[in-house]
């Protein structure tokens, strides 16, 4: 209990001292834009590899082997393309927010649609954020769940709220270095006690418990989302110049693939440990830690909660931003708190309410990736040498986004791959001629 009060401590206190500093809204939003490549790149690998990849990806190493790593790997494959083709343009565009961006790039309709689609989304992330912290808290503390989930929502609000964008930033560091500590000493423990040699094992790319069209997938719709996503966007708008964008972005990359590879392996090292049958994820959270000394085993339940703060704070200061500065317009950073704390206490009443509606929400995502993506994607690498016609960007965002209700109302991963098909054609077809010069009489 003692650990986890001086854990947060740590966070709330950069909070308070981000807030003594008295900082405007883009010092609020994007930390005054003065952010290195080291600090942006680790602050993008703190916040995507969260406790959900790290839990879900160890058992499916357990389960199917190697193309496990694809879970993570899709994201480093994203995060490439945008560090390559669109990182310096999302710097240089000067916006605050992926709504913004849109406008700026489309047209101020899009931008008030994917700022309505963006945040219930996040907002709903959050609320599973809340809920996972809940029972790594419990785990350490023995709290009672309710309490735990309480006390968890309250602290990753009031440092993120107090300190903003800077505070996030800042606590990664921390959050992520304890995260690689917690990785890193599960792997030892699991390497020194299994039978089983890496050396032993088949590297492939896909297999039956993991066949191409789950690869086709992950690449497509996972990795999608990590090519322009409002969460990572918001990191690229601190750098300190297009360069260091550009730079963070291919670091993410860089990190998050190492740790993919990290977590397959003590996936892979589990399968010497527990019996085939063994629920997969049950692999990192009980069969990891029965090997593992108490001290290290703790260390690894706060790396778990570390991966879950990170990823909860950049959500609840994505959304709060995208409904200040995108729905209502104003650039107002004690509004912002304000909004800050309501989504927070939203997002906390969602989590208390039980998965019924938070799976309602989590559809947002979907909504998200079938409808947002391609076209800024598009209307990026378009900006400053191609028009765009914003009417059929418009109805590839529509076209697209009811594609992706279908998926998240049916289950159904057809319409997500048509969601995204249908709008990445739509936003091709967007593109204006270019305009060649008049020819000079007599030339």
């Amino acid at each position: 209990m003692t650990l986890l009060a001086l854990y947060f401590a740590l966070f709330i206190g950069m909070g308070v001292y981000e807030y003594a500093k008295r900082k405007d809204f883009e010092d609020f939003a994007v930390a005054g834009r003065h952010r290195g490549a080291g600090v942006v790149g680790v602050s993008i690998v703190a916040s995507c590899v969260g406790a959900s990849a790290t839990i879900g990806m160890t058992g499916l190493a357990f389960s199917a082997g190697t193309p496990a790593f694809w879970w993570l790997g899709s994201g480093a494959a994203g995060l490439l393309v945008l560090g390559s083709l669109l990182a310096a343009k999302v710097r240089k565009s000067g916006v605050c927010t992926l709504p913004d961006m849109a406008e700026k790039f489309i047209s101020p309709a899009t931008r008030r649609l994917t700022a309505l689609i963006i945040v219930p989304a996040w907002a709903s992330i959050l609320a599973a954020q809340y809920i996972a912290a809940a029972k790594a808290a419990t785990a350490l503390s023995g709290m009672d769940y309710s309490t735990a989930l309480i006390a968890c929502a309250a602290a990753i609000t009031a440092y993120t709220l107090l300190g903003g964008q800077n505070s996030i930033m800042k606590s990664d560091v921390v959050q992520y270095g304890l995260v690689a500590a917690g990785l890193g000493l599960a792997l030892y423990y699991t390497a020194t006690a299994s039978p089983v040699s890496l050396a032993d094992m088949n590297l492939q790319w896909t297999n039956e418990a993991f066949p191409l069209s789950k690869w086709t997938y992950f690449m497509l719709i996972v990795g999608g989302s990590y090519v322009v996503c409002p969460m990572l966007f918001g990191r690229l708008f601190s750098a300190r110049t297009e360069r260091q964008a550009r730079r963070g972005a291919l670091f993410g990359s860089a990190g998050i693939a190492l740790s993919a590879v990290l977590i397959v392996c003590i996936g892979l090292f589990a399968r010497g440990l527990a019996p085939a049958g063994t629920d997969a994820d049950s692999i990192l959270t009980q069969v990891v830690p029965s090997v593992m000394p108490a001290w290290a085993g703790t260390a690894l339940i706060f790396a778990l909660l570390s991966a879950i703060v990170s990823s909860a704070d950049s959500c609840l200061i994505t959304a709060a931003t995208i409904l200040e500065h995108d729905l209502i317009g104003g650039k107002s950073t004690g509004r912002c708190r304000l909004l800050m704390l309501g989504i927070g206490l939203g997002a906390l009443v969602v989590a208390k309410s039980g998965g019924s509606i938070l799976s309602l929400l989590l559809a947002a995502n979907d909504i998200y990736v079938c409808g947002v993506v391609a076209p800024m994607f598009v209307a990026i690498l378009a900006w400053g040498k191609r028009a765009i016609n914003p009417r059929t960007m418009l109805l590839a965002m529509l076209a697209g986004g009811t594609l992706g209700i279908a998926a998240a109302w049916t289950g159904l991963k057809v319409f997500s791959f048509a969601g995204v098909g249908l709008s990445l054609a739509l936003s091709a077809a967007a593109l204006l001629p270019q305009r060649t010069p008049a020819k000079v009489e007599g030339a």
